[in-house]
């Protein structure tokens, strides 16, 4: 996750070179990708619960099924989004009412990386499986692969593209979608030798129960994650009314804090992996403990760098998109972020244990009260009320507040742990 948010953050510092527009352009294609992996992400999140309880309960066999079927699921969604992407990038893009230099390039920049969501989707789950499996070694390793190689075309063809083209953003994104080719030709190549943790696997007559099951698990994540970029887009369309300059820092804002966030993820899905295992095993009491542990854990490791970065945060900024008026706005979102990071570590950990069981439903309702409700409600409000723009950041505090309660609140009731067993009828032991 650190290799790939870093990339992100290159790929923000390679089209400062091109101008304001390319910055824009990058943050706002990022914004639709985010929606493309919010998709990706029932998938994941139905895969990684299924397989880790498989895995815990020693049903090997019953845990390649269900990555096989969710690789086949994949690829079909893959292609889909990227058809959906090429033809609305124009309208979808028009709402963040960008400058008209900085909305074409956007659409050039979404469309050329929208053309590879269907490698990316297939290595997303290949990942999650062998992470719920117990290998996180594997997936780091074709991340140095992925990334490396992302890094050094973007690089190279952000100042000298190929057949002696002019420097264009859209050629960030083709070096950025290589790279993920790259990635998930070594990782299939060694997933169909039988080189991984998880093998290939037939199909059989119980295929459309697991997925049913699949889409039980599943869905109620790409709904949560789905609701949560239309949050974000709805929040930055509030951001937008007060200027490009401001869209973009908060954008960029949120690749920065991904340095510290990242910590975070590795967490959920080492919890999601883990209370999954245990539950498969038959051991709630483990599943409660790994949560409790990692939650301290994360709080800790996960405000350091957020403190680290909010003491550095304008002359980071500035270095980083090349703009004084850029950077003058990132300045309070990396405040505010830092304060809400302890708050973070809670819905990561506890969140990442309530899908590693199975209730994905509950975060679900999660996102719509803490950043429908509450964050894009007070930012709206506070817009018609004419305050000023560090207003409209602060909400993001609110919202980690009131999803936190929720969250505790649903953690300590139990009812979590009794959801997966009812779901997948062939992992049982």
């Amino acid at each position: 996750f650190l290799l790939a948010t870093l990339v992100g953050i290159a790929m923000i510092r390679f089209a400062a070179a091109l101008g304001p527009d390319a910055v824009a352009a990058v943050n706002a294609g990022a914004r639709l990708y985010n929606v493309f992996i919010a998709l990706a992400a029932g998938i994941n999140a139905g895969a990684l619960a299924l397989i880790a309880n498989a895995w815990g309960a020693g049903r090997r066999d019953e845990a390649e099924r269900y990555l096989a079927l969710s690789l086949a699921v994949a690829a079909l969604l893959g292609a889909a989004i990227t058809l959906l992407t090429w033809l609305g990038a124009g309208p979808l893009l028009g709402l963040f009412d960008l400058d008209p230099g900085a909305h074409t390039e956007s659409v050039s920049y979404t469309r050329w990386l929208a053309l590879f969501y269907a490698p990316i989707a297939l290595y997303l789950v290949l990942a999650s499986g062998l992470r719920a499996a117990g290998d996180a070694r594997t997936p780091m390793l074709f991340a140095l692969l992925v990334n490396g190689v992302s890094l050094g075309l973007a690089w190279r063809w952000s100042i000298a593209p190929p057949f002696g083209l002019q420097p264009h953003v859209r050629y960030i994104a083709l070096g950025l979608g290589l790279g993920n080719v790259a990635g998930v030709v070594a990782a299939l190549a060694l997933w169909r030798a039988r080189r991984l943790a998880l093998a290939p696997a037939r199909r059989d007559a119980g295929s459309r129960q697991r997925l049913k099951a699949l889409w039980q698990v599943g869905y109620p994540a790409a709904l949560e994650q789905g609701l949560l970029q239309l949050g974000i887009i709805a929040f930055l369309w509030v951001v937008a009314q007060y200027g490009t300059a401001a869209f973009t820092a908060y954008g960029t804002s949120i690749s920065l804090l991904s340095l510290a966030m990242v910590i975070g993820f590795g967490f959920s899905v080492a919890v999601s992996v883990m209370v999954g295992q245990q539950l498969g095993a038959g051991s709630p009491a483990n599943a409660r403990l790994v949560a409790l542990r990692a939650l301290r854990l994360t709080i800790v490791t996960l405000s350091v760098p957020g403190l680290i970065l909010a003491c550095y945060a304008h002359p980071v900024a500035l270095w980083l998109t090349g703009d004084e008026g850029i950077a003058a706005h990132a300045v309070p979102i990396l405040y505010a972020f830092t304060l809400a990071l302890p708050m973070l570590a809670v819905e990561f950990c506890l969140g990442g244990a309530l899908r590693g069981a199975g209730d994905t439903r509950f975060p679900l309702l999660n996102v719509l009260a803490g950043l429908i409700v509450v964050r894009f409600g007070l930012a709206l409000l506070f817009y018609y009320q004419g305050l000023g723009v560090n207003w409209i950041y602060a909400t993001l505090i609110a919202d980690y507040a009131v999803k936190n309660a929720l969250l505790v609140w649903r953690f300590r009731s139990g009812r979590w742990m009794k959801l997966l067993r009812a779901e997948t009828p062939l992992a049982r032991p």
